[in-house]
This record gives C-alpha cells, structure tokens and sequence, in this order.
C-alpha cells in the first residue's frame, strides 16, 4: 500500500505548526499526531527545512530564513520568543531589575541582554544561537 504525504507525520505537523496561533510549538502539542520517535523524525525535517528552529528541550520556535544569510530565524525575535515558551511551559516571572528601572524611567541604560526574575522553579536553558536566556542573579530555581 502507497502512503499517501497527507497521512504522513512530516505534514500533519506542519499543518498543527500553520494552525497554531503561537510562535512556539512545545512537543506535547504533536504527541497524538503518532509515536515518540515518528514525532522526532518530522520535527527533525521540519528544522532540516527551516520552518523551526530548537530553542530548548521540547521547545521549538517557528521560523522564517533571512534573505541574506540563509540562517533561519525566530519570528518576532528571540526575547519575545523566549518569554512566549515561559507562558506556555507555565513558568511565572517577572522583568528583570534593569528593565523594571528603566520602564519605570529610573534609568535611561537601555538593558541589552534578556534578564528575567523567576517566581516559580525553572530548570531549563532556552536559547538561539549566542542568544540565551538568563536568570537574574544566576538564581533558576525559589
């Protein structure tokens, strides 16, 4: 018997990937396409073909490749990027002390890396390429 693509693994998560409102896809949102390791296959192509990119363990971020360079990159950036995977994992946090100061006006330093203050336990490291995402005071875990 022929497979037909549409019944494939590869295609039904790239249509899960167009439906989904978000710019992140967690790995959870594609367990009942098919097994574990069909699931890893299609992610792995869809990253192959630039539609995605891993920011973390079971996170992905979708893509668009630069008219330059051919690098894939996140969509919206990474820092709001970064935050979205936090929301939707369930982790709550807060801006950091330098970008609190200077959305408040305290400060005109404009903070360059992505800071944030955890309020519940985070043990995970999200990041792309050279851009990570830091905790304040090294502190991943209350």
């Amino acid at each position: 018997m022929k497979v037909k693509y549409e019944q494939s693994i590869e295609y039904q998560a790239l249509n899960r990937l167009k439906s989904i409102r978000s710019n992140i896809l967690l790995r959870k949102d594609l367990n009942d396409i098919g097994s574990y390791r069909q699931v890893s296959r299609a992610l792995s192509s869809l990253i192959k073909k630039k539609k995605l990119v891993k920011i973390g363990s079971g996170i992905y971020a979708k893509a668009y490749t630069s008219k330059f360079t051919d690098i894939p990159l996140i969509k919206n950036g990474t820092d709001a990027a970064f935050r979205e995977a936090l929301k939707r994992l369930g982790i709550s946090f807060e801006p950091g002390s330098a970008e609190k100061a200077y959305n408040e006006g305290k400060s005109t330093q404009v903070p360059v890396k992505n800071i944030i203050k955890l309020k519940s336990r985070c043990r995970r490291r999200i990041g792309y390429r050279n851009n990570q995402l830091l905790f304040e005071k090294n502190i991943n875990a209350k």
